[in-house]
């Protein structure tokens, strides 16, 4: 997949005496769903916050001037489901690389991580890195006894899990739950309602993963509540939102109305074209866009966080609602600083120059099935913090 990864040319601006501004993006279309902001303008960084966003900002006022003639400035984007917890689990990646080529300055690690490991999540994901994290912590520490029955072994944890997110608000956004015959066997509906009693005790939400039945869709729905979160929306296996004829299964529907949020996750496994079709059909578009990314999906099906935008822009979302779906959307969800996922004056300076390429642009799902689509989304700069990210040596 050949493409422009991002923009060479950030120059010094020549005349500058005195500049108002560190970082200064020209001549760009403003896109920012979250202040409906829709038109041609400027936007100017100082010390990490947007300080401007005019129509026309003199280039002398900035030490830096990034020229985005013919491309789209919006918020930076934000990855709602990943696995960053590089160098201690199997499957984490190095945020700030994937950050650097892909426009995404927010990172969310979706259960990587469990109560007696988040302290090392701190110390050496969240606080080195250039890129935003957070994260959903696991139900339970993976070095579970395999001999120990598990339900007794989650429900012994409540206290320990519970009180560990709640010490760390800050970074730990709920709970992360697994639910699927392929991930928790016969224990998994039994999970669920471990999980299901910490979050009720705790006042925490949860993230659940949905994959194979049993359980069935019917029985997972009817245990979430406001603010909690369905993962893999999109995917095609028995434990899904639609049934064999593509209508909506019951409680799925009543769900979304008391609040229940639905995310992409896309994954190895778990987004397929023909059940979003269906899906996106029966008036069900997903709440948020995410990738699940982490180290078997990186060189396809996913790639990063625009690859799967494209997606759902060739399944007949238009720009803006993918948009709100990959910055604003989540932005609420993490609802831990001021402005995240916006272009607001004041908001941080966490920004994403994308570029909307026309052309035939091969597309391929978590089965293999493959599309050709028109028009795909590509990163051309990422800028977290006022400042830019670099793809490191």
């Amino acid at each position: 997949m050949q493409r422009r990864t991002f923009i060479q040319t950030i120059v010094p601006s020549a005349v500058a005496q005195n500049p108002r501004y560190d970082l200064l993006i020209r001549n760009g279309e403003i896109r920012d769903p979250g202040s409906k902001v829709r038109k041609r303008a400027d936007v100017a960084v100082l010390d990490g916050k947007i300080a401007a966003v005019e129509e026309s900002i003199p280039a002398s006022s900035a030490r830096e001037v990034v020229d985005a003639r013919g491309l789209f400035v919006v918020p930076g984007l934000i990855d709602l489901h990943t696995h960053c917890f590089h160098s201690a689990s199997g499957i984490g990646i190095e945020p700030d690389l994937y950050a650097a080529r892909s426009g995404t300055t927010t990172w969310v690690d979706a259960g990587t991580f469990a109560q007696d490991q988040v302290a090392g999540f701190r110390r050496f994901i969240v606080n080195p890195s250039h890129a935003r994290i957070f994260g959903y912590m696991h139900l339970y520490p993976s070095s579970r006894n395999p001999d120990v029955d598990p339900i007794k072994y989650a429900r012994d944890g409540i206290k320990r899990t519970g009180e560990s997110i709640l010490r760390n608000r800050d970074i730990v956004l709920g709970l992360k739950n697994y639910v699927g015959s392929n991930m928790n066997g016969k224990y998994s509906y039994d999970l669920l309602k471990v999980a299901r009693e910490l979050c009720d005790q705790f006042k925490i939400p949860m993230m659940v993963h949905i994959s194979f039945a049993p359980p069935e869709t019917p029985q997972v729905m009817e245990l979430l509540r406001t603010g909690d979160i369905v993962t893999h929306c999109l995917n095609g296996h028995t434990l899904g939102l639609i049934d064999a004829q593509g209508k909506l299964k019951p409680g799925v529907k009543e769900a979304r109305d008391r609040g229940v949020l639905f995310d992409v996750g896309h994954g190895v496994g778990s987004f397929n074209f023909p059940a979003a079709r269906k899906i996106l059909d029966a008036g069900f578009p997903p709440d948020v866009i995410s990738t699940d990314l982490y180290t078997l999906n990186t060189n396809g099906p996913v790639y990063d966080l625009p690859t799967t935008m494209s997606k759902m822009l060739h399944l007949g979302m238009n720009f803006e609602e993918v948009l709100l779906r990959s910055t604003a959307n989540p932005a609420r969800i993490i609802d831990r600083i001021p402005g995240l996922g916006t272009l607001a004056v004041g908001a941080p300076a966490d920004i994403a120059v994308l570029e909307v390429q026309d052309g035939e642009f091969r597309l391929v799902d978590s089965q293999r099935n493959a599309v050709t689509a028109k028009q795909r989304i590509v990163s051309r700069l990422t800028i977290c913090r006022g400042r830019r990210m670099t793809p490191p040596v």
